[in-house]
């Protein structure tokens, strides 16, 4: 399922065409990943990712020893990004979202939470074509109160937002 790509790209060109449906429709393994993450300051620990299909939706739990993090994309009734710290925990709207495809890396709310996913961002970069990807190396998205996309940005781009709200 590549649909979530369009959030990145949608986002910056207010476009998108990401389906979920709900949490007791049919599940399907993609994808095991292998990988690292870090929670906020802390350094990178083996972790494993799952994508789960869930009916028209694609879940990416993230397994840190006992602890379960996931994050899922919706666009009803627009796109946002929701997380969750632990398995059963409330879904929450995600603040910002980063994505730096020289190391692989997706960032949440401000670095709170990161994953290097080859897999994930591979298929980013091979769905992205066109102008509006050529070259990049950094998405960012940040979100409103509601969850809703206010502002997405790329490269320098990224840098000199960042810059103007004092970051």
């Amino acid at each position: 399922m590549k649909r979530w790509l369009l959030l990145w790209v949608g986002a910056g060109l207010a476009c998108s065409g990401l389906g979920w449906c709900a949490a007791q429709a049919q599940t399907e393994r993609l994808y095991s990943l292998d990988t690292t993450c870090s929670l906020g300051q802390g350094k990178p620990q083996p972790c494993q990712v799952e994508a789960v299909e869930v009916g028209e939706t694609t879940e990416y739990r993230h397994q840190l020893g006992a602890r379960t993090i996931s994050y899922r994309i919706l666009d009803d009734p627009y796109v946002r990004i929701e997380g969750r710290k632990s398995a059963g925990a409330p879904w929450t709207s995600v603040r910002n979202a980063w994505i730096n495809f020289s190391t692989n890396e997706l960032c949440f709310n401000n670095r709170a939470f990161c994953v290097v996913n080859p897999t994930f961002l591979a298929d980013v970069k091979a769905e992205a074509q066109g102008p509006a990807f050529e070259g990049r190396e950094t998405v960012g998205l940040a979100f409103g109160e509601g969850g809703r996309v206010d502002v997405a940005c790329f490269d320098n781009g990224c840098r000199r937002l960042l810059e103007a709200i004092g970051r």
